[in-house]
Parts: structure tokens; C-alpha cells; sequence
């Protein structure tokens, strides 16, 4: 599997995760909106680190 294809899937996953976050954010469920967002940002952050050390 290419690198830029794992960085794409770990993209979609990031903004699928914050989209679905800060709906629950939005809808009143604060706490857990914030743990999702929490972790698609542990996601975003291992694909910026792909792409700094260009695995």
C-alpha cells in the first residue's frame, strides 16, 4: 500500500471524526463531543508525522 493512500484514508478518518464531533458537541453531549474530536486529532497527528518523516 502507497504512503499517500494511508495519508488519505487517515485524512477522511480526521474529518469524519471532527464532523461527527462536533455534532455531538453541538447537540448537547459536550463531553463526549470533545473526546471525539480528541481523538481524530490523535489521527491528524499521525498523518502529519507521515508526511514530516516521509515513512
Amino acid at each position: 500500500m502507497n504512503i499517500n493512500t494511508i495519508r488519505n484514508w487517515l485524512n477522511i478518518i480526521f474529518m469524519l471524526g471532527a464532523i461527527v464531533g462536533l455534532c455531538y458537541y453541538f447537540s448537547g453531549h459536550k463531553e463526549t463531543g470533545i473526546y471525539i474530536i480528541l481523538i481524530a486529532m490523535v489521527v491528524k497527528f499521525a498523518e502529519a508525522a507521515l508526511r514530516m518523516f516521509k515513512v
